[in-house]
């Protein structure tokens, strides 16, 4: 083969070939660069306008449910406004019992007739009014004391159980009760159903160091009659006129159809620390220790202080430190934790009685 020779042309078309391809090499970087920024640029878009449309998603999610959970506590406020509403209008309406031991409507109309005439000494309480009280003790609002009343009472209380029978000016009885009689040591009778009960408390007290003498226990109606004739005679006696024999009497001695001695269940209890310095059936009675042991203690064992101390609006009946009256260790612990009477007691019973049927 003969040696090729460059000639000064084939030099320069040489470069020029070497130049075009070099051009256009640089022209394809070029353009995949730009594609690619183009791309990428694109894709952040997309993802910028993505994100943003989540963004407002959450956020219109978050505001309905704000929304929704406003609403929600806006109702239960509402509902729990209307359900306070409802109970303090409902413990407007129930009293204090009356006329209860009737069985007519002619009973219910004498019992009426029979109440005027110790319109002074009794009153009917509506539970607003008792709860204002245990309120007022507590140091809680009203409602409140409401909603702890009503969950303490005992369950399934019975009020038409012997235990619990109403009797005072507002409920007289409409005939003798009849039962089967136990007796005290001393021999006086009361109702043979809470001879337990009462043998235990005896005992409780004796084992306390006190000696209890039962001053009375059960008591016809004929009998009290004559007692209450005998306590108006023995103020006349003591120099009081008329009247004031007459309201000292109807203070302290139920009516002949009012007293809870008929029952059976009360006694007239005192120590005989108390009865060997000559002390009687007097508020005296209060600050002796076997006094203050039954008014501590007295609950444990199914009985009340039946007449306590402030409360004879309510029960008729002046502070009587000796009288108790047996209603159950249940419901004699409630009445003495709230401070109650019995008749509170039984207001209260058809209260929470209403309501769980409304």
């Amino acid at each position: 083969m003969s040696d090729i020779k460059f000639t000064r042309f084939h030099k320069v078309y040489l470069i020029v070939v070497l130049l075009f391809i070099l051009a256009i090499g640089l022209y394809d970087v070029r353009y995949k660069l730009t594609n690619r920024q183009v791309a990428n640029s694109s894709e952040s878009s997309t993802s910028q306008v993505v994100s943003s449309s989540q963004s407002e998603t959450v956020n219109s999610s978050e505001a309905a449910s704000s929304s929704t959970d406003d609403s929600e506590a806006t109702n239960a406020s509402s509902s729990e406004d209307s359900q306070t509403t409802n109970l303090l209008a409902v413990a407007e309406t129930i009293t204090t019992p009356v006329a209860v031991n009737a069985t007519t409507d002619q009973e219910a109309s004498d019992m009426a007739a029979y109440s005027a005439d110790y319109a002074g000494d009794i009153q009917s309480y509506t539970v607003a009014e008792i709860a204002n009280s245990v309120a007022t003790q507590l140091g809680i609002s009203q409602i409140d004391a409401i909603n702890q009343l009503v969950s303490a009472l005992p369950k399934d209380v019975d009020l038409t159980a012997s235990q619990y029978q109403m009797v005072n000016k507002l409920n007289p009885l409409a005939t003798e009760p009849v039962m089967t009689f136990a007796y005290t040591a001393n021999g006086k009778p009361f109702n043979a159903e809470i001879e337990p009960a009462y043998t235990g408390l005896i005992e409780a007290a004796t084992q306390a160091g006190y000696t209890m003498t039962v001053i009375s226990g059960h008591r016809t109606i004929a009998y009290q009659v004559q007692n209450v004739q005998n306590a108006y005679n023995i103020y006349l006696s003591q120099g009081y006129s008329e009247a004031e024999a007459l309201e000292l009497t109807n203070s302290y001695y139920a009516p002949a159809e009012a007293s809870e001695h008929s029952t059976g269940l009360a006694f007239d209890l005192l120590g005989t620390e108390w009865t060997s310095i000559g002390g009687s059936l007097d508020e005296g009675y209060a600050s002796q220790p076997s006094a203050q042991w039954l008014a501590d203690n007295a609950q444990d064992y199914g009985f009340i202080l039946r007449y306590p101390d402030g409360k004879d609006q309510i029960t008729g009946y002046l502070f009587e430190p000796w009288h108790y009256r047996y209603v159950g260790i249940e419901a004699a612990q409630y009445i003495h934790q709230y401070d109650l009477t019995l008749e509170e007691f039984y207001a209260l019973v058809n209260f929470r009685d209403a309501v769980n049927q409304s």
